[in-house]
């Protein structure tokens, strides 16, 4: 999102519930004995929100063979229960199941117990919760972005950017959300995150757990105070993994920051609204960087190594995929590398200290790599 739409997609992008009911019963089925169970937990990533239509808890997200949590529970062939819920953040979902006080909860905490298979995205609505609630104290008469028109709240946002009082308080509770968020050694605090990851390891020491990255889908906006807190959760998240000893790291951040400016991530990168949840071509990105993560590092399409006098491998690292090359003995590193993403025509790649990059979000289905080693 390079253009000034970004400046207005604060006024669709919140538009969720941060007082929804946690797990609705709904969507907590009965475990089968002896069968792998998939539990997805988190936020509006995790639920689809935006993908098929604009309805909080809608069953036709969270159940979208688009959304990336039922494409890797089919991939896996696993049973999957989405647990998603919108404007969740991490002080909201760490009650939820430190503390469950509803059936929903507990029923929810009964199959985290169960899982297998593990997935979180949480932490954005630490930072873009207080966003919203700016642009609502600067709508006022009553109203909020979920009934003023496009004029008031547009007007809300300008009367935001230019009182400098207003923006020093969003920036403090900007940086309190990530404070909350975050450990902090020097003051010897254990902040939300770390103490999701001990529940749910305390809850099921078994299970395989993929944590997302946070993404970023205002660098225009507030581009110091949201980046900053973004980037220290997200080295939250990468240093509390231990090299994926705790669990894996999903980096969503890197792959969608990485993305070419063509490449619709979110649904603002259309022009047709200012949402910046997921594209369906989101979450795919998404899917093949938890599945890479689940999967033990492998990825979840069909890889072709066609190298001559040579080898190579293929790995995911910081938002690219890198194809890196080892002649055979006698043999220099090839001149001429092709990559052929399904049936696309083939595209030839820069190779450098012996390693090529591409953008993981350019990669979707099976590949095909061609190179020749010589003399």
């Amino acid at each position: 999102m390079k253009s000034i739409k970004k400046a207005l997609i604060i006024i669709i992008c919140i538009c969720v519930s941060a007082w929804s009911c946690l797990f609705p019963a709904v969507l907590v089925e009965a475990v089968t004995t002896g069968q792998k169970l998939y539990v997805a937990i988190g936020d509006s990533i995790t639920s689809g929100y935006g993908l098929e239509s604009f309805q909080n808890n809608d069953l036709k997200n969270k159940n979208s063979t688009y959304n990336f949590v039922t494409k890797l529970g089919r991939k896996l062939g696993m049973k999957t229960l989405n647990l998603g819920v919108e404007g969740v953040d991490s002080t909201m979902l760490l009650k939820a199941i430190s503390n469950p006080s509803t059936e929903d909860e507990k029923n929810a905490v009964a199959q985290i117990r169960n899982a297998n298979l593990i997935t979180l995205s949480i932490g954005g609505n630490n930072v873009f919760i207080p966003l919203l609630n700016s642009i609502n104290d600067g709508i006022g008469n009553g109203k909020n972005i979920f009934n003023a028109n496009a004029t008031e709240i547009q007007n809300a946002l300008i009367k935001l950017l230019f009182n400098e009082d207003e923006i020093e308080k969003l920036k403090k509770n900007i940086s309190n959300g990530a404070d909350v968020f975050a450990d902090d050694a020097k003051a010897k605090k254990t902040g939300d995150f770390s103490k999701i990851i001990s529940t749910v390891k305390t809850l099921n020491p078994k299970a395989k757990i993929v944590v997302q990255t946070i993404y970023n889908p205002y660098d225009l906006i507030f581009a110091d105070s949201i980046g900053t807190a973004i980037n220290r959760m997200n080295a939250e998240i990468v240093r509390g993994s231990e090299n994926g000893k705790n669990y894996k790291v999903a980096d969503v951040y890197s792959a969608f920051n990485k993305a070419k400016a063509e490449t619709q991530l979110v649904n603002a990168d259309t022009g047709k609204s200012f949402d910046p949840h997921p594209t369906q071509k989101g979450h795919e990105v998404i899917y093949t960087l938890v599945a890479y993560a689940a999967g033990n590092d492998t990825l979840p399409y069909s890889v072709k190594l066609n190298i001559v006098k040579g080898k190579a491998s293929v790995r995911i690292s910081a938002g690219e995929l890198l194809l890196t090359f080892a002649p055979s003995a006698g043999y220099k590193l090839p001149k001429s590398i092709f990559l052929t993403i399904g049936k696309s025509q083939k595209t030839a790649l820069v190779l450098k200290n012996g390693v090529a990059a591409v953008p993981i979000a350019d990669v979707g289905t099976d590949i095909t790599v061609t190179a020749v080693c010589t003399k």
